[in-house]
């Protein structure tokens, strides 16, 4: 009876799908660790070279330190990046809209290419595009699609491009795919990878640029000498000790993911192949979106829609689901096939 009533409250507990946050429990040792190293916030972080955070980072990656730059989460590689290279900006839509919010900010003259259509999400910029732009953005894989960027495209664009390509790996870790092996060949290469999506520790904000050291060297001028904190830099070998949880949850939640995809595309609505840990989804038009998301937030599920602030470019039609607990998304099928059902019978 207990085990029943348990579960019973936790299938009436609010469930939040929007942020793209790793919703998994946190390792226990690895918290205990942390919660030490609280005696000492009255401590400044290293500071300016951070040597030993970007030492261990360098090893995560696979490469050498001055190849590393830490940042306040990947937002702050993005901004910088924005400050650095002006001119012309290629931006690939419907994509994470901090590249079209950081261009505004820093009066860069934006050029958006649409690359959905019909439910495709492709990247093609053309080749007049990338003589003209000082930066081009690619997102890999694409948010809010999901969708992964082959690597012959993005070596296509590098050798095409006249100005900086950055690749936005913050979804890497689902993926499984980069091209940070590429930094030494193409000079005009950056990537930015975060620890907030699949590690979980979004909210100490940290994020990292990867390049070849002129470009590292060109973006640390606009960086802020204690832009990482104390409690960030120290969490990130603690975090690094226990790759193998994360290992196993992230294929958790891939698993959880193309489950939702298949239960979704058989509900009649259609759900994008996705190889993040989020998932989009498409409706007829933006009054079904409307009444799809308020049915949702009525039941306690909470999700972004197209017409939120995360997203450059994306219509009124679309619904983004972040994958959590199975049973979490077990409950958005539940929630949606009754949806249908009192559809139906409403009319």
């Amino acid at each position: 009876m207990r085990d029943k009533a348990k579960k019973k409250s936790l299938k009436e507990e609010k469930i939040f799908l929007t942020q793209s946050y790793f919703k998994y429990p946190l390792p226990e040792e690895m918290l205990k660790v942390l919660f030490e190293e609280l005696k000492n916030i009255n401590r400044y972080p290293s500071g300016g070279e951070y040597v030993k955070l970007r030492q261990a980072l360098a090893e995560y990656v696979n490469v050498k330190l001055e190849n590393v730059l830490p940042t306040n989460g990947s937002d702050e590689v993005i901004e910088i990046v924005s400050r650095a290279y002006k001119g012309e900006v290629l931006i690939p839509i419907p994509t994470f809209s901090q590249y079209e919010t950081s261009a505004d900010r820093g009066g860069l003259s934006k050029v958006l290419i649409n690359c959905l259509h019909d439910g495709v999400y492709c990247l093609d910029y053309s080749a007049q595009q990338l003589e003209k732009a000082s930066l081009v953005w690619i997102c890999n894989p694409n948010n809010p699609t999901g969708t992964r960027i082959p690597r012959e495209k993005i070596v296509n664009i590098l050798q095409k491009a006249k100005g900086m390509v950055v690749v936005d790996e913050c979804n890497y870790e689902y993926l499984g795919e980069t091209v940070i092996d590429l930094i030494s060949k193409y000079k005009n290469l950056i990537i930015s990878r975060s620890f907030s999506k699949n590690f979980g520790i979004a909210g100490l904000r940290l994020g990292f640029a990867i390049s070849n050291p002129q470009n590292i060297e060109r973006l640390a001028v606009f960086c802020q000498y204690f832009r990482v904190n104390r409690m960030a830099e120290m969490a990130v070998k603690k975090v690094l000790k226990y790759l193998d949880y994360y290992r196993k949850a992230w294929e958790e939640i891939k698993k959880i993911r193309d489950k939702f995809v298949r239960q979704i595309n058989i509900l009649g609505f259609f759900a994008y192949s996705s190889k993040a840990n989020f998932v989009l989804v498409e409706f007829k038009n933006k009054k079904e979106t409307e009444r799809v998301w308020e049915y949702l937030k009525g039941k306690g599920i909470f999700t972004l829609a197209g017409w939120e602030h995360e997203f450059s470019g994306l219509g009124d039609q679309y619904i983004r689901f972040t994958i959590g607990k199975e049973w979490e998304m077990d409950k958005v099928v539940e929630v949606l096939s009754d949806y249908i059902k009192r559809s139906q019978e409403s009319i």
